[in-house]
């Protein structure tokens, strides 16, 4: 976690009136089997298959404002056999215990049918949200999959998961 706030201590670019911007990789932060998740569904059903990562601002910051959020995600949904929907939602808590419930801070919905590759991905503008006034934030990935022909094989792959947060400055 040191080196995450080192790398967003660089990363923070000063955009005048006080401001400040926190522009954080998520992506980077997951493990290769954390960015690629192969899945593999025996019978007809839903499955979800998740992720969670804790991010910590440097010290000072949790007293600042948000002014906007901008989130992207990204991914490639790879089946290989069967058919089905897989909907990816990205979710931002204050508490791990928050994560993967309420109302997904993103989503994006695909359906498949056999060997076929499908873009998932979608790019989202929050203004002023609290929960991003903290020294420390939970993300959580969630993609549940429902099939309708078993089995149902392939891989979703993320290509960028990244965050953009300008905050009103407010360093203690």
């Amino acid at each position: 976690m040191k080196a995450l706030a080192a790398a967003l201590l660089v990363s923070v670019a000063a955009c005048g009136e006080g401001k400040a911007v926190f522009n954080v990789d998520v992506l980077s932060f997951l493990s290769a089997s954390d960015s690629t998740k192969a899945y593999t569904i025996p019978i007809t059903g839903t499955v979800d298959s998740t992720i969670s990562r804790n991010f910590r601002l440097p010290p000072g910051f949790g007293g600042s404002s948000v002014d906007s959020v901008a989130a992207t995600v990204a991914a490639s949904l790879e089946n290989s056999a069967g058919s089905g929907t897989v909907i990816l939602a990205v979710f931002f808590a204050k508490t791990q215990g928050g994560l993967f419930t309420g109302t997904p801070y993103l989503s994006d919905t695909a359906t498949v049918a056999g060997a076929q590759t499908v873009p998932l991905g979608k790019n989202v503008v929050s203004l002023a949200d609290t929960v991003f006034n903290t020294d420390s934030l939970w993300v959580g990935i969630r993609a549940r999959i429902s099939t309708t022909v078993a089995p149902m094989t392939g891989q979703l792959r993320f290509t960028d998961i990244r965050l953009r947060i300008v905050v009103q400055d407010q360093i203690l």
